[in-house]
């Protein structure tokens, strides 16, 4: 029985991996004609990308000067206060390794104007110690293995409770919410604002596991003229931007949001590595049982049915805004 069983495994991760392959060259083919025919169809001088210096932005900055050329690239760097500097550092590396025109605007006095640093005064989100442990916190409280599902990712689930330890464990992390929903949103205003100033196409970011669980603010980092890689999960992602060339130190470095830790890796907040989501997520596709995921995958059944709550909940949200007789 134990070896059936582990047979068993064997065969759901093998189909697992199966299902996660993809052909890299030709990928990166139709994303870069794909780049070339909007930009032509929309009668646009190019593309506006804003980069951070993590995987998702670099990789699109690589492919929209496949397709366009540098000329017709432009790069918007928008650090603030609770920026970590590797990743500043990383993002200027990377628009002149690719040769492009870019800016850099600090958008502290703007969030600052707004009120965002006031909202999260005494949380200490700056610093990556101290977020690290109000994330364990937050596991106990909502009782989630994932602090994202169980506290943010559930902002917008229907018939949402809570306990008293809920209301203030909710309340601690709509503080953290507000204040990332106003980064990422000013962000946002300030790609749009230059995208229109100088006719591009503002390039999105998102990738396909972050989409399905909710992971993004659909106005703030998910809004975007263009989506190059909202049909590829993270690990294809990784996989491509190693066959375009992209530099060991943007594939080797953890996914980060960058609003808060500095730098702290989405991985903390999701709860997982992107390789157990993006199976996870793939398994759930393909309708295994919650069981036989989770041992194939190694984790939690508990951790699968997070995942899947947290798909819930992103459809929920996306079912917005509410209207009569419809929702």
């Amino acid at each position: 029985m134990i070896i059936m069983m582990g047979i068993e495994e064997d065969r759901v991760r093998s189909d697992l991996e199966a299902g996660l392959q993809i052909d890299l060259e030709a990928t990166r083919r139709k994303i870069v004609g794909f780049v070339r025919r909007e930009v032509r169809r929309f009668g646009r001088d190019g593309v506006i990308v804003g980069f951070s210096g993590g995987l998702d932005s670099t990789t699109v900055g690589f492919l929209c000067k496949e397709a366009l050329g540098a000329d017709r690239v432009y790069g918007l760097l928008l650090p603030e206060r609770d920026s970590s500097r590797r990743n500043r550092e990383d993002a200027e590396k990377i628009v002149r390794l690719l040769g492009i025109k870019y800016d850099t605007i600090d958008i502290t006095p703007v969030l600052e104007g707004i009120g965002v640093y006031d909202a999260v005064k005494g949380l200490d989100i700056g610093s990556r110690a101290a977020v690290e442990g109000a994330i364990g916190i937050m596991k106990q409280v909502t009782r989630s293995p994932s602090p994202f599902a169980g506290s943010f990712g559930a902002m917008y689930a229907p018939g949402r409770k809570g306990g008293l330890m809920g209301r203030a464990a909710h309340g601690i992390a709509s503080r953290v919410m507000a204040a990332s929903l106003a980064k990422v949103l000013t962000r946002m205003i300030e790609l749009y604002f230059h995208a229109t100033l100088k006719n591009c196409l503002v390039a999105g970011t998102t990738d396909l596991s972050e989409w399905r669980i909710g992971f993004y603010d659909r106005y703030g980092d998910a809004a975007c003229d263009i989506t190059l890689l909202r049909h590829l999960y993270k690990t294809q992602i990784r996989a491509l931007a190693r066959h375009i060339g992209v530099p060991d130190y943007i594939t080797d470095k953890p996914s980060s949001g960058d609003l808060f830790g500095d730098g702290l890796p989405n991985e903390a907040l999701i709860g997982l590595s992107y390789e157990a989501l993006d199976r996870i997520l793939c398994g759930i596709d393909r309708g295994y049982k919650d069981s036989d995921l989770a041992r194939a995958v190694g984790v939690t059944v508990d951790m699968v049915g997070v995942v899947k709550t947290a798909m819930e909940n992103a459809r929920a949200r996306e079912s917005l805004p509410s209207m009569p007789g419809v929702n």
